[in-house]
């Protein structure tokens, strides 16, 4: 990648894991499309307003030339399971690898 990635965290505290969670998912994105020149990632913490049905957010930003960008915007609001930033975060890059995957095909 050639331009290093961007990672904040919005409403939490930054996490190692989620943080390292992160960078190995984009590796891992990059061997299936080496042309991937910057990604941004945005992990968004669920509102203390609302305790029941909204979990965490990831939004993905990816540029890969020619195409302009390859966004990602994942919500969990109908899986329990993204209460956790790790599940919302692998759920998120597992759609930006299709994403990327369907400009190849």
């Amino acid at each position: 990648m050639q331009i290093a990635p961007q990672i904040t965290f919005e409403g939490s505290d930054s996490s190692d894991a989620a943080r390292d969670q992160i960078l190995l998912e984009i590796e891992r994105l990059e061997t299936h499309n080496q042309r991937i020149t910057g990604c941004r990632v945005k992990v968004i913490a669920p509102s203390h307003n609302h305790r029941h049905g909204i979990g965490f957010q990831v939004h993905i930003w990816l540029t890969v030339p020619p195409h302009e960008n390859i966004v990602v915007n994942h919500t969990g609001r109908d899986d329990a399971r993204n209460e956790y930033a790790q599940v919302a975060i692998k759920d998120a890059f597992v759609a930006a690898r299709r994403q990327v995957d369907a400009l190849t095909a």
